[in-house]
């Protein structure tokens, strides 16, 4: 492999103008790449909100140009107009970018941008590789992928030099989904350098924060509701502050009037920054998920040594071990609640947790993974 290879990237999500936070762990992932390859990703959305062709680029950490293409209101073919308009401007600019002709072709997030990464691979005759994020591999998440879409996900999984799954869990979900294509486990990524452990001021009430979607289906945030309502009853001292960009209005509504709801505080959606200061100003960190792979608010939970309690689904049970947290069954109210009366009498090294995510999940560690990978396929 040459020093640094230069790698094209594509990807099923990428933070946009209409959607601020998707695929945001993609793109810690190329600043990790960026540190070994010569890296330029293209992304194209088609949106309701842009009345023309519409470009905007980045040069630094890595190039990053994103396409708004105005959504085409035809009856009936419009979809077909989309699609075309979509498939041009990946073969337009896949060479307009500062590195050129590519060595590799690194995507995101297999299905649908992995048609493009086919379509490119066949025209550069270079490796094509993936980092798979999504749940839809295990038999129990909801939704299931269409028939379209698994038949999609198994012929581009399958004519993939390499697939980078982000958790061990998820890549024996893949194969058993029926990929066969080699796998090497690359973890997400965490900022370790401004996920920190931070000194708190003596506090009188004991500070459990949640950050999630709020999706009511994967993220189960009513069983957390639940749990912390229970508790409540036996403690007044403890408080539940909640990071999203997802819909807090239901629960809002259904609160509304319940004499603990008052102890509930919703803090919005939060830019990395914002998630960091209420990482360290909490004294532990419960996520209450039905169905998970590897979430990167665990790693910055370690970062930052806020001890978890989380439910033992997906790749959840490769991050917290006991000394950073604690695992609990999931839909189990009784074991949520007892892990946050347990977690309030426990002591955790701060420093000692910040360090394992240096170790494991920083910028740093994950660039050396993937410069592995990055040979593996070019060799």
């Amino acid at each position: 492999m040459q020093q640094r290879p230069k790698v094209l990237c594509l990807s099923s999500w990428y933070p946009n103008q209409l959607k601020p936070t998707e695929g945001n762990f993609v793109e810690q992932h190329l600043k990790a790449a960026s540190q070994i390859a010569d890296v330029a990703l293209i992304h194209v959305v088609l949106s309701d909100q842009h009345q023309t062709i519409t470009i905007q680029e980045k040069s630094a950490p890595y190039y990053e140009k994103v396409i708004y293409i105005p959504r085409s209101k035809v009856f009936l073919v419009g979809k077909l107009i989309a699609y075309f308009q979509v498939l041009m401007a990946y073969w337009k600019h896949a060479l307009l970018t500062p590195i050129g002709k590519p060595d590799l072709i690194h995507g995101a997030v297999l299905y649908p941008i992995g048609l493009i990464g086919l379509m490119l691979k066949l025209r550069f005759r270079k490796p094509l590789l993936f980092t798979e994020h999504w749940t839809c591999y295990h038999e129990y998440t909801e939704p299931q992928p269409s028939l379209w879409q698994k038949i999609m996900l198994k012929l581009i999984g399958n004519r993939s030099q390499l697939i980078l799954p982000v958790s061990l869990d998820l890549a024996a979900a893949m194969q058993r989904f029926g990929i066969k294509s080699p796998m090497k486990v690359v973890a997400n990524v965490v900022n370790t350098d401004l996920f920190v452990p931070q000194a708190q001021k003596a506090h009188a009430n004991f500070r459990f924060v949640h950050v999630s979607s709020l999706d009511p289906i994967q993220k189960n945030f009513h069983l957390l509701v639940n749990a912390f309502y229970e508790l409540k009853k036996q403690q007044s001292n403890i408080e539940l502050h909640v990071v999203s960009d997802g819909d807090f209005e239901p629960y809002r509504k259904a609160l509304d009037g319940l004499d603990f709801a008052s102890s509930i505080h919703f803090h919005g959606p939060q830019d990395p920054e914002g998630v960091a200061a209420i990482l360290q100003f909490a004294d532990a960190f419960v996520l209450s998920s039905r169905y998970e792979n590897l979430p990167c608010v665990l790693l910055e939970s370690l970062a930052t040594g806020t001890p978890m309690i989380a439910t033992n689904v997906g790749g959840v049970a490769e991050i917290i071990n006991s000394g950073n947290g604690i695992l609990v069954p999931s839909e189990d109210k009784a074991a949520l609640v007892s892990a946050m009366q347990a977690i309030q009498q426990k002591s955790y090294d701060a420093d000692q947790m910040h360090q394992e995510a240096v170790l494991k999940y920083s910028q740093t560690a994950i660039a050396a993974q993937l410069a592995a990978a990055y040979q593996q396929v070019l060799s």
